[in-house]
């Protein structure tokens, strides 16, 4: 409760796996960031996840996995084994796994921005996408700005969290 005696929507903790390499800071939302071990996705919410003190590890049944544009070609394709390893984690939760990409779908498919001077169609991409949105626990959701990645997962964990709560 706020000192309105309000409920805040936001979760006051998001749980932030410490292998980021370029983490989201949600600097201007009052919410704390804790660097853990998450053993699937990037970010969290301890309501969402079960812990393991012998592994110091928090296992989600919600998370967010954060993908830079270049990353995202390299999870679909060249690393695709371990990327469907992470997204088959995800398998038995209630809903996807997020997975949030800071490049828009039409740079994608325009082979533009992080797409240009790759040797991989935009057929083949959106391919691997419907495939693995068909047979996996798994959702796509594409953005212009890094900015608007981080926002969208925070809407996504925000709304997480608020069905988390009215169950």
């Amino acid at each position: 409760m706020n000192e309105n005696g309000e409920t805040s929507l936001l979760p006051t903790t998001i749980l932030r796996d410490k292998r980021e390499q370029h983490p989201w800071e949600f600097e201007e939302i009052p919410i704390e960031t804790r660097d853990v071990t998450l053993s699937t996705g990037d970010y969290s919410v301890p309501a969402h996840c079960s812990y393991d003190p012998e592994l110091e590890t928090y296992h989600p049944k919600f998370a967010v996995e954060r993908k830079s544009g270049p990353d995202f070609l390299s999870s679909i394709t060249w690393e695709r084994d371990r990327f469907k390893r992470e997204i088959q984690r995800a398998s038995r939760w209630e809903q996807p796994l997020s997975v949030v990409v800071e490049t828009s779908w039409q740079s994608i498919l325009r082979n533009r921005g992080c797409m240009a001077n790759r040797d991989v169609h935009p057929a083949q991409v959106a391919g691997t996408i419907g495939a693995w949105s068909n047979y996996y626990n798994v959702a796509f959701h594409f953005t212009e700005t890094r900015r608007q990645a981080e926002r969208c997962a925070l809407l996504l964990i925000v709304r997480q969290d608020l069905i988390r709560r009215l169950d």
